[in-house]
């Protein structure tokens, strides 16, 4: 699976924002660590953050961040942006949480996926019969284990099924806990992969 991934992030325009840095360190190598000699890292202190933003949507399902062992965080809350094509128009939905990810405290390479939340966006028959023209009609996702009725189970698993990655605006990930018993983060690189 992972030898399949690669790094989808260009250096050159991608943005990237963090909520704090201790002194000494650097962000400016985070996504492109080989840039450099210098080998600085980032560190923070949690809880802390950093923000990818992308000028053009990227098709991404996993994310790669090397931490220096011991200094790990070891529970990150991961919020995605991404852009959703609804019968040829660019829907937009904002940050929203997708899910939380525990790296181990060593000091490789860890890859996770990327935890997508649900779209929120509904077809054309889904609309449900108290839906409006005068305002927006958000629709949750159904998953299959919590569809009443065969029919929603059945739209469930063909949602599942043979979707492309939801293209990605931003990717934001929290910073809550660390192995470091000041709760102090290094972090050498982030990587955003795809196919």
């Amino acid at each position: 699976m992972s030898s399949n991934l690669r790094n989808v992030l260009d250096p050159k325009s991608v943005s990237l924002s963090v909520s704090s840095t201790t002194p000494g360190s650097s962000k400016k190598n985070l996504i492109n660590p080989s840039a450099s000699d210098e080998d600085q890292p980032w560190s923070a202190n949690v809880p802390s953050s950093l923000h990818l933003t992308f000028p053009e949507p990227i098709s991404a399902t996993h994310f790669a961040l090397t931490f220096q062992g011991g200094f790990v965080a070891t529970s990150a809350a991961v919020w995605v942006a991404r852009v959703e094509d609804r019968d040829g128009k660019a829907v937009g939905l904002g940050l929203m949480m997708g899910g939380k990810v525990y790296p181990e405290d060593r000091n490789k390479r860890q890859i996770f996926e990327i935890p997508f939340p649900p779209s929120g966006l509904a077809t054309e028959d889904e609309q449900p019969t108290s839906a409006t023209t005068n305002g927006p009609n958000i629709v949750t996702e159904v998953l299959p284990d919590h569809a009443s009725t065969p029919e929603k189970r059945e739209h469930a698993q063909r949602q599942r099924e043979g979707q492309q990655p939801p293209l990605l605006t931003e990717l934001k990930i929290e910073f809550e806990k660390s192995s470091d018993q000041y709760g102090r983060v290094t972090l050498y690189s982030i990587e955003v992969l795809g196919a």
